[in-house]
């Protein structure tokens, strides 16, 4: 087919046929009439992005494209090209993105609202609540970040609703959800169209588009030739990345795969009718699969090497072309806008959430220019709050040359269960059973739940109403107990299970997701149970209550809850702390003043290490005797403790030493080994006394080292420290394995 392809061009269009008269009698102008080019583009995944090569030799070659279309990754290349951006600018952009965030609609922590952090980021498997019971979701994702994307790159032509006055005349396909039919779209909104084409069933929500419910038009035509030749091209040339049914169950061995087999069924039909019709098809036999966007480096690669086999071809057909008629390749020069002018803002899907929280947001753009990297970052920050499944938006044009941003919302269910496991040597083996309600008791209120099952059991309840910046009110409770060994030196000498009862109420204000602060009063019943009685905890085995009230400041700026790269994390907590009832309490402890800083810093110091100091900080006032569980407890490696006055310290057992005033400076060196594969180096070095005066004399120092090999997986990080200390000479070892809770 290498030269029948530009033969049948000069035969159609310029040899006249026989039946047509003599050639005294054949109009000029007919004889000369250039033939109208259309280019179509299959489905495929990933594997669509050996389609800039196919852009780069048609312009190479001058071929003037008259039509374009596509379907899934057909239909985003083949917008891009329709709306003017040039292979290099499309190459650009595929290797700028984050391909792993973009389709898990993952977005960066900043985002994320602060007490979703604290509850949301540890849970292996979550489950919607809806309709009074559990239930599964209609797709793995909502295409949030997808949607961000095809707005950005598609904005040079959000005031074109006919998608035949693009630059290069488009359409895509759709299938109705409802119907099965093939739908045809060249008109409207032009990123929601394309979205529309790449929903994946399964992996992406239906798209709602003028009227209709939509899912990928790869479903029954993964090749919209038929549909280009019903637009005008008469002559059209083919870019198929499908790969076709397979007769191996071999290679049947992703849930995708499996998918785009079943899927090849029912478009087989729509296969053949444009096997009829398309004038030169390029077939790509690509070995990656539809998931592999980030084999982008290859799969582009592959595509360039094949377009180049086409090259003399192509070429000649242009040549051919221009012959009758010379019409230049258009100019690609297309840029996302940096700015819009926006005129209204307009809410669709909203019903629970009221108007007065959704323009906290965005009402501060209205009437002005924005540029369109502050939409992406509010839109994103909403869709942090987690009230909502996606937040898409609109750029409608409003006349001269400003436009209305229209918000188009979905609120989530009205709440989620979640579990997970985890184990480790200091609180042992639990499950962790969540649940997240979200306007359930009010506007804008959360309730967040966790239940730990396990030989240190914990239940905690915290309500509050999400005001952002502005202050607002919340309760928690809070159920524990724990056991730990109790140590003369480095000798144990009993178990003793901590039993606490806690419950607050305050107030509180978060800035930018990444700041908190809050004040508030909490009301706590405590007691000890050593399992071998002792003269010293005799008395505080009975239950004694304690009021008290503090000021907290919380800060996480990490990029990522584990293995983070970037930011820091510190908690800085004052409280004061008042015994409560005419008892043993009173007798042993007074009102007391504690506070305690931690700050745990990351510093990236390459591509591959991180650096990680870190510092822990506390004490009361000299006269102060605070009730014991106030006490400053040292030692263990877990990360998250119970109880905020308790730190970790590498080598050394678990509160293997109490105290008044603390200072502990830490110092990791994190090397990402490959991929999810980490080394971290760890050394701990401070002091932990009942006496101001004892924490810098050399004999208290203690000084503890080890070395953790990690793996961040789906469960959470799997970890096995090899670690030792002064105090405890021998070498020991600790297991954590899953989230942290």
């Amino acid at each position: 087919m290498k030269n029948a392809f530009y033969i049948l061009v000069l035969w159609i269009f310029i040899i006249p046929p026989s039946f047509a008269g003599s050639p005294d009698k054949i109009n000029t102008d007919e004889k000369k009439k250039r033939p109208r080019i259309g280019l179509v583009l299959s489905g495929g995944g990933a594997k669509g992005f050996v389609y800039v090569g196919l852009f780069r030799v048609l312009q190479e070659v001058g071929l003037h494209i008259d039509y374009i279309g596509g379907t899934s990754i057909g239909s985003i290349m083949a917008s891009l090209y329709a709306v003017g951006y040039s292979p290099d600018d499309i190459e650009a952009m595929i290797r700028a993105q984050d391909w792993n965030m973009i389709l898990r609609d993952e977005i960066q922590r900043r985002y994320i609202a602060f007490e979703e952090k604290e509850f949301r980021e540890r849970s292996i498997i979550s489950l919607p609540y809806k309709r009074r019971k559990i239930a599964l979701k209609s797709s793995l994702y909502q295409g949030q970040q997808v949607n961000l994307l095809l707005n950005k790159y598609l904005s040079p032509a959000c005031d074109v609703k006919d998608f035949s006055k693009l630059p290069t005349p488009f359409l895509c396909i759709g299938t109705d959800l409802l119907t099965g039919e093939a739908v045809t779209l060249d008109s409207g909104y032009l990123p929601s169209a394309v979205r529309a084409s790449m929903s994946i069933p399964g992996y992406f929500s239906p798209t709602e588009y003028q009227g209709r419910h939509l899912v990928d038009g790869g479903v029954v035509d993964n090749y919209p030739a038929t549909q280009l030749r019903q637009a005008g091209a008469q002559l059209i040339i083919g870019g198929n990345v499908q790969s076709g049914l397979t007769d191996s169950i071999n290679k049947l061995q992703t849930i995708t795969e499996v998918l785009d087999q079943v899927i090849s069924f029912s478009r087989m039909p729509a296969n053949l009718e444009a096997a009829k019709i398309i004038d030169l098809n390029i077939q790509y036999h690509v070995k990656q699969g539809m998931m592999d966007f980030t084999e982008y480096d290859s799969i582009i690669a592959y595509g360039e090497k094949v377009a180049r086999e086409h090259y003399d071809e192509l070429k000649k057909l242009a040549d051919s072309l221009n012959a009758i008629e010379y019409i230049p390749v258009k100019e690609f020069d297309a840029k996302p806008l940096e700015k819009v002018f926006i005129e209204d803002i307009q809410y669709i899907g909203k019903d629970k959430i009221s108007r007065i929280f959704l323009d906290n947001f965005f009402e501060e753009f209205e009437g002005k220019e924005v540029s369109l990297q502050e939409i992406e970052e509010t839109v994103t920050r909403l869709f942090g709050t987690k009230f909502f499944q996606h937040v898409f938006y609109e750029l409608v044009p409003a006349g001269n040359g400003r436009v209305n941003l229209l918000i188009k919302l979905k609120e989530g269910a009205p709440g989620y269960f979640s579990a997970s496991l985890h184990y480790d040597n200091d609180y042992e083996g639990s499950v962790l059973l969540s649940g997240v309600f979200r306007n359930l008791l009010g506007n804008r209120s959360k309730l967040f739940s966790s239940l730990v099952l396990g030989p240190n059991p914990r239940f905690r309840l915290l309500y509050m109403i999400s005001n952002g910046p502005n202050i607002g009110p919340g309760l928690e409770l809070d159920f524990y107990s724990f056991r730990f060994d109790d140590f003369d030196g480095n000798k144990k000498t009993n178990t003793t299970r901590f039993i606490n009862y806690k419950t607050s109420a305050f107030i509180s204000s978060v800035i930018d997701n990444l700041y908190r602060f809050r004040a508030g009063v909490t009301l706590e019943y405590f007691s000890l149970k050593p399992e071998i009685e002792n003269e010293l905890l005799k008395n505080m085995t009975d239950f004694n209550g304690y009021l008290n009230g503090y000021v907290s400041v919380r800060t996480d700026t990490r990029d990522r809850p584990y293995f983070s790269t970037s930011g820091f994390d510190s908690d800085l907590n004052v409280s004061y702390i008042l015994p409560l009832g005419n008892n043993w309490s009173q007798e042993l402890f007074t009102n007391s003043l504690m506070y305690y800083l931690r700050y745990d810093q990351n510093l990236p110091m390459s591509k591959k290490f991180t650096a990680k100091p870190g510092v822990y900080l506390g004490g009361t006032l000299k006269q102060d005797l605070p009730p014991i569980h106030h006490w400053f407890g040292i030692g263990g490696l877990v990360p998250i403790n119970y109880m905020g006055n308790f730190a970790p310290f590498t080598g050394v057992r678990f509160v293997q030493s109490f105290g008044l005033y603390t200072a502990i400076g830490r110092m990791k060196i994190q090397y990402n080994v490959f991929k999810n594969l980490y080394l971290t180096a760890r050394s701990d070095i401070g002091s932990n006394q009942m006496e101001l005066a004892d924490l810098i004399k050399s004999k208290n120092i203690m000084f503890g080292y080890g070395l953790t090999a990690g793996y961040d997986s789906f469960i959470g990080p799997i970890e096995v420290t090899v670690m030792g200390s002064n105090i405890n000479p021998s070498i020991g070892l600790f297991f954590n394995v899953g989230f942290d809770f």
